[in-house]
């Protein structure tokens, strides 16, 4: 499967059914730190960087030609942990965007934080 050279449409469809894997490994947890360590070597098989932030946890999936994207599992109002809607990819036109894989427009990178 080329998993770039896709419709448009195809290609949401693709992050939207990567977003829901990702939402499945986030439950149950309720601290940033105790998913990285009990995920980051799980990752890594899969050939997902996991990286630890102050406010969120980063998965960067790289997908093929120095395509990628970025999603954030990120801790939500009620104390859960979620994955962003929101992720850095770089666009069919080659250029780094902030990107609502649910409403398909460019965000800000603030979103990240409040988009779940």
């Amino acid at each position: 499967m080329n998993l770039i050279d896709m419709t448009d449409e195809e290609r949401y469809a693709m992050m939207r059914k990567r977003h829901a894997f990702l939402s499945e490994t986030v439950k149950g947890y309720t601290s940033l730190e105790e998913y990285a360590r009990d995920k980051e070597e799980w990752f890594a098989i899969l050939g997902i960087a996991l990286t630890l932030g102050d406010d969120c946890i980063s998965l960067y999936n790289y997908i093929e030609y120095n395509n990628y994207e970025d999603y954030y599992v990120v801790p939500t109002a009620d104390g859960r942990l979620a994955v962003s809607h929101v992720i850095w990819w770089q666009d069919p036109y080659c250029a780094n965007d902030v990107f609502n894989i649910f409403t398909e427009k460019s965000v800000d990178d603030e979103d990240i934080l409040t988009t779940y």
